[in-house]
């Protein structure tokens, strides 16, 4: 089959019951799926995840499929919209410490290690590390319609057409959200930061 048919020739085969149309689909945007997963979660297991729920969920939706915009923009649609259900769940989730793993602190291959100051280096580590957390927890904290476009814009770095038209916006609303996000994230860590001095 000619893999340069275009994406509505390939859901009317698929409609028409041409499993191997639907295939081309996927080979066709997984990678893209996969690439706007990870810039959203940054966990290539959850990511991986999402692009089969994505093809999974736009299988079944084919036949609702309106046509009023393009294929690639309701399918991206759909994986964003996994993303941040996956985002959510991920904030209810409480974290759990990771066990401490390794040699046991008898051992004589830890005692005789020799010690380090590596003090002002954690420091500015723990520091960094506190910031990137604080920028995290602002940005979950955005409602749901500034923080997509801001993922998308600053961690996957789509451009504001591919925004648009993902999100099924218009490329004015797409910087007039995506100002709107960076601002209140921006005030947010002003304040943050003035309280801790």
């Amino acid at each position: 089959m000619n893999a340069q048919l275009h994406d509505l020739q390939l859901v009317d085969l698929t409609l028409s019951g041409d499993s191997p149309s639907f295939e081309l689909l996927v080979q066709r945007y997984s990678s893209g799926i996969l690439g706007l997963s990870m810039g959203m979660l940054r966990n290539e297991a959850e990511a991986q995840d999402i692009v089969q729920e994505t093809f999974l969920a736009a299988f079944r939706k084919l036949p609702s499929f309106s046509r009023t915009s393009p294929f690639r923009a309701w399918l991206f649609r759909i994986a964003t919209n996994a993303c941040l259900m996956r985002l959510r769940t991920r904030r209810r989730r409480p974290e759990v410490p990771l066990a401490l793993r390794g040699a046991s602190f008898d051992d004589d291959e830890v005692r005789d290690r020799p010690v380090i100051d590596r003090a002002p280096m954690a420091d500015k580590l723990l520091q960094d590390q506190e910031l990137g957390e604080r920028i995290r927890y602002e940005v979950d904290r955005l409602p749901e319609k500034y923080r997509s476009v801001l993922i998308l814009a600053d961690y996957k770095h789509y451009s504001m057409r591919q925004i648009a038209d993902a999100l099924e916006l218009t490329v004015p609303n797409v910087k007039t959200r995506l100002h709107r996000a960076r601002l209140a994230v921006r005030d947010a860590l002003i304040q943050y930061l003035e309280g801790e001095e």
